[in-house]
């Protein structure tokens, strides 16, 4: 935790102290917690401050320093409520405004909708820090035997005034927090062209392992009756798709029931490229479900929910044996998790397991890569693992460091991980990182890139995985984005 966020969450450890004052009811203890409450501000915005001149502003920092002001003006408000020297409806007012707010956010993110913090919050805070000071001055007129002078007017005037600014700001920033998520909520259904006929063809994998499952297969023929699509069978041979190009010349849409696997594969197809690609989830790991599917819910397949087609890049990798198209692939030691767990579709999440507990202890993980991107060349000693791609698993993790992806824009984006001391750390290094990546911090040993095309090369011939599936090792690989795909989102 950096010191930025030590001081956000001091901020919080301060409250009990600051309560504890406040109930002594004598003059030095609520000047006390006068002081204490103005070092608890101070620190807001001193948090801030060293944050940006640190560069160490995270999504984590982000989320803390307003939930710790909330706690710290609710509590406060609260004591004053209990005391008889606050009231219920405004205090009321404002746990509701942040109650809302957090809903609006967390239905905003699950639709991929960012809403930054509005002015009116930053000021409410502010108009009930004030708030807060006057009440505790308040209790320091009284103790000081001050409570019929003109003093205790004017602080109960600027009680009065700005609780009323407070309740105000609260009430505007509810409602600007609304206008926004309606209105990214309109730009974000009306990207991508509608279609207003279905003509779709269901092709599914019954190797996938979704499909043993009765839940999945009845799921599977209702979402073709409510589609009025045609479900065909793919033959359990090498060339999944032989044959297929004739049946679905007449189609216009193609939806793969299968894993991640099938649809990587219905990409490197030609006959599809001109068509427009759904997904139905039916393999063991389905990360292309959180990407086609916004909030990932079975209710989506159960419901006639209309599709949206949208352009999606898709990447080209190429090596010594050949080239594969691939909505995200990696490198180093995360590929020899999936040359590790090619049973994975057997016994699902326990085979992912085993093959990363087996690449802990017997995988390389430390490479010295030559990476170009764009032109530019970079040296990375000691890498871990490279992840690229644009969608799920990686891009929702990339998503969160640098925000939405657009889909056609040209560009691969990647976390790498870098290890600038000891090679023994690599591994638990690997770990940690999927922690810094949940939590959206960019800091070492993840170095985030981006661009049209990268080049890798390396001395030691290192592994790839496409799709999650192992492809083989190089020493040099080519990645660029040679086409466009047509899918069909919800």
């Amino acid at each position: 935790m950096n010191i930025a966020n030590i001081i956000t969450v001091g901020r919080v450890f301060l409250l009990p102290v600051i309560i504890y004052f406040i109930y002594r009811e004598s003059i030095l203890f609520s000047f006390f917690a006068i002081v204490l409450f103005s070092i608890t501000v101070l620190s807001d915005y001193v948090d801030g401050l060293v944050g940006r001149k640190r560069g160490e502003v995270t999504e984590v920092g982000s989320f803390l320093d307003p939930l710790s002001d909330k706690i710290v003006v609710i509590g406060l408000l609260l004591i004053f409520l209990v005391r008889g020297t606050f009231w219920l409806v405004p205090l009321a007012i404002f746990i509701f405004r942040d109650f809302a707010i957090n809903g609006v956010r967390s239905m905003a993110a699950r639709q991929d909708i960012i809403i930054a913090a509005d002015i009116y919050g930053k000021l409410k805070t502010n108009a009930q820090f004030i708030l807060i000071y006057a009440l505790m001055i308040k209790d320091f007129l009284m103790y000081d035997l001050l409570q019929h002078t003109i003093w205790m007017y004017i602080v109960d005037v600027v009680i009065i005034v700005f609780t009323v600014i407070a309740v105000v700001l609260s009430l505007f920033s509810m409602a600007n927090y609304g206008y926004q998520y309606i209105l990214k909520r309109k730009d974000v259904k009306s990207s991508g062209k509608a279609i207003e006929k279905e003509n779709m063809i269901v092709l599914a994998n019954r190797r996938a392992r979704g499909y043993h499952g009765a839940y999945r297969r009845r799921l599977l023929r209702r979402f073709a009756r409510r589609r009025n699509a045609r479900i065909m069978y793919l033959p359990n041979s090498k060339d999944m798709f032989a044959g297929v190009d004739t049946v679905v010349q007449k189609y216009d849409h193609i939806i793969i029931a299968g894993g991640d696997g099938s649809f990587e594969s219905a990409l490197n197809y030609k006959p599809f490229h001109d068509k427009s690609l759904g997904f139905f989830p039916l393999g063991a790991g389905n990360a292309f479900y959180s990407y086609f599917y916004r909030g990932k819910k079975f209710e989506y397949l159960r419901s006639r929910f209309k599709f949206k087609e949208k352009r999606l890049d898709v990447i080209e990798i190429e090596w010594e044996k050949g080239k594969q198209i691939t909505l995200f692939a990696g490198i180093g030691i995360d590929a020899e998790v999936a040359r590790l767990g090619k049973t994975r579709t057997q016994n699902g999440l326990y085979d992912y397991i085993s093959a990363s507990w087996t690449a802990l202890w017997k995988s390389k993980a430390d490479y010295d890569i030559t990476f170009t991107v764009d032109g530019t060349k970079h040296v990375w000693e000691n890498c871990a693992a490279f992840t690229f791609g644009k969608v799920p698993y990686y891009g929702y993790a990339i998503r969160s460091l640098v925000g939405p992806i657009t889909s056609d824009d040209g560009n691969v984006y990647g976390v790498s991980v870098v290890n600038r001391h000891s090679s023994w750390l690599n591994k638990p290094l690997r770990a940690w990182c999927f922690v810094l990546i949940s939590l959206g911090i960019v800091r070492p040993p993840l170095v985030y890139v981006k661009g049209h095309s990268f080049t890798i090369e390396s001395d030691v011939p290192f592994p790839i995985q496409a799709g999650g599936e192992f492809v083989g090792y190089t020493q040099y690989l080519k990645v660029r984005i040679p086409r466009k795909q047509v899918v069909l989102k919800i």
